[in-house]
This record gives structure tokens, sequence and C-alpha cells, in this order.
């Protein structure tokens, strides 16, 4: 029998830019982080989190700030559509205005949106630390004639548990009845920017859940969808492109960057798309992939784009490939074309493949005495002193993990510790699959 996710209401933050809505977010959310910065209009895919109060749960999210008329950028109007969207969802509405600044134009005119989706509006005035400020400005929010309204400051966490209050009052009875179901396992796709991230995102969770234009660094924030995938339920990531550090000059892009490299410590199978059209591997991208075997994740590498290849492009390519042969030969490679579809079906039989060699299982003693007949014909040394091998065991954990039982701990460094990974790999079907070792005194 197949399971399903749990459906909640939708709590939907919105407002016109820069009024705290992500700072809101963060603040409710325990997992799911939002980027905050003073600059306008950071948020442009929504983001989603249930959050559970009371023996009630609801689905917050966090979505960009809203503008009335259709734009003519269509970056601005793909947010915006977003958002209208969302809204056409909602059980609540949490309306933020910013009670520093007063009630603007703008926010009048959004009114005028929420009433027409006929949804339940809860008005909430942020940034409501400044006393002064907010009695003089909160007379103006009478006027949007909302009869629900709160004071906060997100900033601050005051009034954020009679926010709580006053959701679960409003919304739709829902009971928690277990604990909410998280995904099995995490899929995060990284990549420089504007190399099909997000395209790929969408045509795995068949929807368009990223935000896609020609512009670069169009994703800002780590984007979720949860879906199920062989009995499983898992959560594939979408991630902003990561460029050279020396090339990341704004405050904002420095948060998108550290806003992915914690989706990929947080992940546990990492895609990492390549433009083939570029016909090589940069510096970036293989800082990248040692920075997910580095933090033990398992990795799938994509080349998309292989619609721009010619035949003798592609074995140019391949050709520069053969100099990564060391770190290459231990990770699946697979060839797709987002924007015709070929091949991205592949994409989903490399995960599942992925994931049956992560939880595969070991014997202790088939795996001590496989070592030690190598170590036999090849001894370990540090200067003139024999490393020895006393005991290997298996350790049940998410990725392959074996405890060494060793003479000298201190000496077993990235040199013998290779020397048994390439014997294990050689042995087993560990394609892309990290390898973790415990060293302890035997």
């Amino acid at each position: 029998m197949m399971k399903k996710i749990k459906k909640y209401p939708k709590v939907v933050l919105v407002g016109r830019t820069n009024v705290g809505k992500s700072t809101i977010f963060n603040r409710l959310s325990k997992q799911v982080r939002s980027i905050v910065s003073e600059k306008e209009g950071i948020t442009r895919d929504y983001l989603e989190e249930t959050i559970s109060w009371e023996e009630k749960a609801f689905n917050l999210i966090d979505t960009g700030g809203i503008s009335l008329k259709k734009q003519k950028d269509q970056l601005l109007e793909k947010i915006r559509q977003k958002v209208l969207m969302q809204l056409e969802k909602a059980a609540l509405i949490l309306f933020v205005c910013d009670g520093k600044n007063g009630l603007t134009q703008d926010d009048m005119e959004i009114v005028k949106i929420l009433r027409k989706t006929k949804r339940p509006i809860l008005l909430v005035i942020n940034k409501s630390d400044n006393k002064k400020a907010l009695e003089e400005n909160i007379p103006d929010f009478y006027r949007l004639g909302i009869k629900e309204m709160i004071t906060i400051s997100a900033a601050h966490g005051t009034g954020i548990l009679d926010l709580l209050e006053k959701i679960i009052q409003i919304i739709p009875k829902h009971t928690l009845e277990k604990e909410i179901e998280k995904p099995t396992y995490k899929v995060v796709i990284i990549g420089k920017p504007n190399v099909g991230k997000s395209s790929l995102m969408n045509l795995l969770v068949k929807k368009e859940r990223s935000i896609i234009t020609q512009k670069e660094g169009t994703t800002r924030e780590a984007i979720s969808e949860n879906l199920f995938f062989l009995e499983d339920i898992i959560q594939i990531v979408d991630t902003a492109g990561i460029r050279k550090k020396k090339s990341v000059k704004e405050q904002v892009e420095a948060l998108m960057v550290k806003s992915s490299l914690y989706a990929i410590r947080e992940s546990d199978i990492i895609l990492l798309v390549i433009d083939s059209s570029k016909q090589k591997l940069s510096d970036q991208e293989l800082k990248l992939l040692f920075y997910a075997f580095d933090n033990k994740k398992a990795i799938i590498l994509v080349f998309n784009k292989t619609d721009l290849l010619a035949q003798e492009e592609r074995q140019f390519l391949e050709y520069n490939l053969k100099e990564y042969k060391f770190i290459l030969k231990k990770i699946p490679i697979v060839w797709i074309s987002c924007k015709t579809k070929k091949n991205v079906s592949t994409v989903y039989r490399e995960i599942g493949k992925i994931r049956t060699r992560i939880s595969q299982k070991f014997d202790s003693t088939k795996v001590d005495e496989l070592i030690k007949s190598y170590l036999l014909k090849k001894p370990m040394y540090h200067k003139t002193q024999m490393l020895k091998i006393k005991k290997i065991i298996a350790v049940p954990t998410k990725i392959p993990t074996f405890t060494l039982k060793v003479n000298y701990p201190q000496w077993f460094e990235s040199t013998q510790l290779g020397f048994i990974e390439n014997i294990l790999r050689k042995n087993y079907d560990l394609i892309g699959c990290p390898i973790k070792f415990i060293l302890k005194k035997g």
C-alpha cells in the first residue's frame, strides 16, 4: 500500500518587499532557512515547511514580494505568478506590513488582490519594536479593513508565540496524529550558475518548482520538494549556483553560497550538474566535487546540455576527463539534456542504484579477511615500522563505515586509508559511495 504525504492547511506569508516575511519564516521554521538581507527582492521561489503547534500542523510558505501589476521583466512576472498561485491554495494569508515605516500605497493595492482570493487574512504588523513609530502608524492600518490584526517584531522574537496561537485559532482543524514524515534521504542538486540545475529539478519533480530564466543567479535559496520514489519519500533540493570565491562580491551572493554549502552538508546524495558544452571540468566544479567527497556524500556527476555537443566535441570532453580518472572512476556519470529531456530518467535510475549501494550490508569477518589477505602480499609501513590492522568491523550506519583496530592509529593517514579504500572498491560495488573509517588502537 502506497504511503501518502500528509496534506496540511497552507499558511502563506505575503506582502511587499523587505517587510520581514523571511525573518518571520525563519522564526517559525526549524529546518528550512530563508536568506535575509536588507536588500529588496531576495526571496524568489517560495519556501515551505510543515510547522506543528499544540497538536495542530500547517504548511508555512514564504513568498517573494508581491506586485499588483503584470511585470515586463520575465523573472519578476514568474515570481508574481507563483505568489498568486500560492494565495489561491491558502487556508490563511499572513499579510505582513512594516510597523516602523507605516502603511504605503503598495500595501493598499496588495489588499485588493488578497480580498479577491476570499481567503481569511491575518494582518501581521512587523517591526513593532519601535513603540513611538508604531503608535503613530497603527491608525493607518485600520484603513485596510482587516479584522484580525497582530503586532510583532520578528527580529527580536516579540509576539511570535501570539502569532502561532492566532494561526491555529483561524486555520481548519487538522490534528497532528503522528510525527511528520521526514524524507528517507535528501538529493541535492549543485553546480555553477546557469548549468541547468533548476531545469533538472523541475523535470525530476514533474512541475515548475524552480523559476527558470536565462539570467545567471535566478535561484537564490535552497528550494526543496518531497516526492515518492521506490516506496520512499525523498527530498529533491535545488541550490543557488556557486561561483569562484573571488567572483562573489555582493553580500546576497555570499549568503546564497553559504546556503548551498549548508544544503550539501545536510544531503545524502549529490547531483553535480556540469554544462557539457564547455567541454571541460572547471576548477570550481572540481572543488565542489572534492567538497562533497570530504563531507562523505554519495555523488552522481550529471553532464547536461548534451544537445549542444557534436560527436567530436563529446569525444574531446571525454578525452579531457581522463586527467581526472583518479576521482571520476569512483563516480557514476550520466549524460542528459534537460532541454530535450533525453536520458533524464537515467538520473532516477542512478539515484536508486546508489541508494542500494549505500545501504548494502557488509560481513565484518569477510571484510577483515579480505583486507588482511592484501596486506600479506603488500604490507604497509611508516618509515621502518610495519602498520598492522588487527581487526576490521563493519559499522551499520547511513554510509559504508568501518572501524579499524590498528597498532599505530596516528600513522594511518590518507595514503594508507586510500589503499584500504581501493581494496574495498575493487571487491564491492561502491561506485559513487563515500567510505568512512574509524581508527582505534588495537
